[in-house]
């Protein structure tokens, strides 16, 4: 069977504030002491514990113990921030990371004990290799492998021994992480089998270790008790771990052995894979445990202890009187009779289940087969969520696969069970099985669908016909919410109102859910679809009562007036009014207030017309409902061929090339337009400027890019970050449209436009959630901003705050190419001049489109968005930063240093004033305030309160408001007299 990883949840956590006393040894950066700082677990701030630092204080040292909580979702920036600084730079940290309960990666700690006199290492590579080899033996005995087996395999290994002198001993060690998902009981069961073959005469028995290997293979790591040392990490006064080895393993089903392979390591960036590496890695390969291993798993002792696991098990499961009955099934007579008791006991309300039954059988071989682990793994999770209760269908399913057998598979299947999720809103659902029926075996889902619809038709007839089908002054035969019933659910996984006020419907067309315009479609479908599911069910009740054999007058006269009941129906489904009552009882069926929220907020998707790029698992695969995408790049996505597409390829190269003839900034432009693909903006946080003349390739650039990302691309209003009172958080749809959205350019600003850094900021930071409504909504939606923030200029604008927040995140880029008719070779002002090709976006952007796409997306699948920083491009945004530095130019030219000089408010404010006029107009938009200016002479010349003034500086009034010597008329008149004299 196939493998399936499970990955991570995306759910952002707030930072919160905390006592600024993270900083590691060394000189790591703010932002990395800043992070830390910002989630340390103290007593006002308690949070489960994810990483803790070991200390050094008792022994005079100066590192500062502490333990952290960083969520799942900032993970990743945590590890970003780490492999820099730490791996990176190499500053010393002492970082443990807290193992997940069950799901991680199999970690192995072997602590090696030698007599004080050795001095170096005693082990060999082929004892490494024998211990590696030892555990996979073990590993194929308790999973079963198949030919789609593969995982990675990590040694670590320190450059030297450890000489303890006051313990007379050596100590040496070796970290192993092998890269499969397995809970903790799986994990002690390992160590103990593998414990015998590795102290072994013939394996590392020989080793002159004077610890047992019971205590040298660390029990603590094993149990999850101790935290496991972050790479890159060390405890205080030792050596760092380094990975010296990795291996991928494969499986070959034919001789049943593992492969190992060697990777070399300089083919392996760890810093890009630092999360292979760590404890908290969720997203590892899982696999299903063998019948033999499953026998004896349930005998389990934990180490050290006499008390059962407690890990789920077998025995956990008999304490079900339905689970007791499972686990005796022995063939396939027994299990369709337990299914069929199953589904019969079944009340009226619980059609869900029924459904939930009848759309799993109708799935294709595909989903049970040898080979669809991935497929089948997701059927479990999705029925176990709907309900505890549908074990027995997944059972049932699974039974339809040619290798089943009852007595291995239904223990295996049962302890499966205990560990998929139940009623997790974020979770697959009934909705999942269903639109996967539909996709793949399309004739069984229109039959199923038919089926469970007339038990919901027979129900809106039931109700009143029964009892009052003589009755002339009853009701029509069904309320309009009977009716609305049925039509829910026929379409409930098509269709979603968002607003019942507004009458908003939106519509699954695809993978892609597409507004609908006051659900049209829907109400359409009353009166044709669902008239005639009516009309059909009519006509099979007056031919049931005509080939009643023998006659039976009462059957058939019931049965007529069933058919009569349900022609009277059909009546009703054509009239306007009583769609528009059935319509109007729909919203409430079919609302679902959060919906909005869920679309496009997975940074990691990616829609195209033909399916669906994932940035996290790096594929292409099906979209599905739960995706909840409504962007698309209107675009098929067509991996690179070499062959087919070398041509198109050349010629985007060449078009990159004349565009950024600087190979600084080729290089970068490469990477940042690759990252704009993924959604997160966190990693980068930057706010780039497209700067340069006219006909320089901007506008084209952009609009190669808004081909290739179609809806992703969204246009930012000037207002929006150049008004101070800004629209976040309020009623601001062209706000709520960027939801999603990964390419954001702004308009073009005019000469003189100021920057808001407040809401530049919020744009660009990817932590920073954004409130927003459309007119039709009560409430704000929140969601993270995913785009990259860019904006194309001749000019730039004013910014008039020097603060780091806000200059880290600028990102001057400048198109020095002129595109012309005539272009002038050696021209030293304008050096790169090329002949411009009017056609271009007319004869070459659609085919170019999908093969720049696909050509960013091999990019990117290597950076996973991080854009690498190029000095060209720094440089310009510095010389910007340094260009709005109106204060500090004032100081050069007013202000100079005298011992017993002083400067007041009111003479720096006047004389600020003037000289900016004279030097930059009157023009005011960037003239910084009296405040902003006071503030830069306090940081350059002390605290103005001290003294009430500002010592050891002075106005220089010899100079003229334009920088020269003012001129003195008396002295000119002198020297003209003696000169004349």
């Amino acid at each position: 069977m196939a493998t399936e990883s499970v990955h991570l949840p995306q759910i952002g956590d707030k930072k919160r504030a905390a006592p600024k006393r993270a900083a590691p040894p060394g000189k790591p950066s703010k932002e990395y002491i800043d992070f830390l700082n910002a989630h340390y677990v103290t007593k006002e701030n308690p949070q489960p514990i994810t990483n803790t630092r070991i200390g050094d204080k008792d022994k005079g040292g100066k590192i500062p113990g502490g333990s952290f909580h960083v969520s799942d979702a900032e993970y990743p920036t945590f590890l970003r921030l780490y492999g820099e600084e730490i791996i990176r730079k190499g500053v010393a940290e002492h970082l443990t990371e807290k193992q997940l309960e069950n799901g991680g990666p199999i970690l192995i700690d072997i602590d090696l004990h030698y007599d004080y006199a050795v001095t170096a290492k005693q082990y060999e590579l082929w004892h490494v290799e024998e211990v590696v080899d030892n555990y996979l033996g073990v590993l194929k005995t308790m999973y079963q492998f198949d030919e789609n087996t593969r995982f990675l395999v990590f040694v670590q290994e320190k450059d030297a021994v450890n000489r303890v002198q006051e313990k007379n001993i050596t100590k040496d060690g070796i970290h192993i992480v092998i890269g499969i998902s397995a809970d903790r009981q799986a994990q002690i069961d390992l160590r103990k089998r593998v414990i015998p073959l590795i102290s072994g005469e013939d394996s590392c028995g020989q080793l002159p270790i004077t610890n047992s290997w019971e205590d040298a293979i660390d029990a603590s790591i094993t149990t999850g008790a101790t935290g496991w040392q972050l790479y890159g990490s060390r405890k205080p006064h030792h050596d760092v771990y380094k990975v010296t080895h990795i291996y991928e393993i494969t499986y070959d089903p034919d001789d049943g052995e593992c492969m190992r392979n060697t990777i070399q390591l300089n083919e392996f960036d760890i810093l890009q894979n630092l999360y292979q590496l760590s404890a908290r890695n969720a997203s590892h390969p899982s696999y299903i445990y063998s019948g033999e291993y499953l026998k004896t798993r349930n005998n389990t002792t934990t180490i050290g202890g006499k008390s059962p696991s407690r890990i789920p098990s077998q025995n956990r499961l008999t304490k079900s009187a339905l689970n007791e009955s499972l686990l005796h099934i022995t063939n396939q007579q027994q299990l369709q009779d337990m299914v069929n008791d199953f589904i019969d006991t079944l009340k009226p309300q619980e059609y869900d289940l029924r459904e939930a039954y009848n759309y799993v059988m109708a799935l294709p071989e595909s989903y049970y087969e040898t080979g669809s682990f991935a497929k089948w793994i997701r059927v479990g999770w999705a029925l176990r969520n709907i309900s505890d209760r549908l074990l027995i269908v997944w059972i049932a399913f699974s039974a339809m696969a040619e290798n089943w057998s009852f007595h291995d598979n239904i223990p295996d299947l049962c302890s499966r069970w205990q560990g998929f999720d139940l009623k997790n809103p974020q979770g697959l659902t009934k909705h999942s099985i269903m639109h996967w029926v539909k996709q793949d075996a399309p004739d069984a889902y229109r039959r199923v669908r038919a089926t469970c619809i007339d038990f919901y038709i027979d129900q809106t007839v039931k109700a009143v016909t029964l009892d009052n089908i003589s009755n002339d002054k009853s009701s029509r035969g069904c309320t309009d919410f009977d009716i609305a019933n049925v039509l829910y659910h026929m379409y409930k996984s098509e269709f979603v109102c968002v607003s019942v006020k507004n009458n908003i419907w939106y519509r699954l067309k695809g993978h892609m859910w597409l507004e609908n315009d006051s659900g049209t479609t829907l109400r359409k479908a009353i009166s044709t679809t669902l008239r005639d599911l009516y009309w059909n069910r009519a006509q099979s009740f007056i031919e049931q009562a005509a080939s009643l054999n023998p006659p039976d007058e009462e059957r058939t006269k019931r049965m007529q007036d069933y058919a009569d009941k349900i022609l009277k129906i059909c009546e009703r489904l054509g009239r306007a009014n009583e769609k528009k009552n059935i319509m109007t009882e729909a919203k409430e069926l079919f609302y679902d207030a959060n919906f909005v929220e869920k679309l496009d907020t997975n940074p990691y998707l990616m829609s195209f017309k033909n399916g669906v790029l994932d940035f996290k698992a790096h594929c292409f695969r099906r979209g599905y409902p739960e995706d909840y995408l409504s962007k698309c790049t209107n675009n098929d996505y067509i991996p690179i061929d070499e062959a087919r597409d070398a041509e198109t390829m050349e010629e985007i190269r060449e078009f990159m090339r004349k565009l950024f003839p600087i190979p600084e900034i080729h290089d970068y432009m490469w990477e940042h337009l690759a990252s704009i693909l993924i959604g997160t903006s966190s990693a980068n946080q930057t706010f780039n400027m497209y700067i340069g003349a006219g006909q320089n390739g901007k506008s084209v650039l952009t609009d190669l890019m808004t081909l290739c990302l179609g809806q992703y691309k969204g246009d930012v209003p000037l207002s929006l970050v150049t008004d101070r009172r800004t629209k976040i958080g309020g009623l601001a749809p062209e706000l709520l449209a960027l939801k999603g959205v990964r390419l954001a350019v702004m308009q073009e600003p005019s000469e003189g436009d100021q920057l808001n850094e407040g809401v530049m900021k919020q744009l660009t930071s990817g932590l920073d959630p954004i409130q927003a409504r459309a007119p039709y909504m009560l409430q704000s939606v929140t969601f993270l901003p995913q785009f990259k923030l860019v904006v194309c200029s001749n000019a730039f604008m004013v910014i008039k705050s020097h603060d780091h927040g806000t200059w880290r995140r600028i990102r001057v880029v400048d198109f020095v190419s002129l595109f012309c008719d005539n272009p002038v070779q050696g021209d030293t002002e304008k050096p790169y001049q090329f002949l411009i090709d009017r056609n271009l976006k007319d004869e070459k952007f659609e085919k170019w489109k999908y093969v720049f796409t696909a050509m960013l997306v091999e990019i990117v699948f290597k950076t996973n968005g991080i854009v690498k920083d190029c000095d060209r491009v720094m440089a310009s945004s510095n010389s910007y930063k340094d260009s709005l530095d109106y204060v500090g130019d004032f100081i050069k030219d007013k202000v100079i240093m005298d011992p017993q000089g002083k400067m007041y408010k009111t003479e720096v404010t006047t004389e600020f004033g003037t000289w900016y006029e004279s030097t930059y107009g009157r023009d005011a938009r960037g003239r910084p305030s009296s405040k902003t200016v006071h503030a830069y002479m306090d940081k350059r010349y002390g605290k103005y309160e001290k003294n009430k003034a500002w010592v050891g500086c002075r106005i220089n009034y010899e100079t003229n408001h334009a920088g020269t010597l003012a001129s003195n008329s008396d002295s000119e008149i002198d020297d003209i007299d003696k000169n004349e004299v």
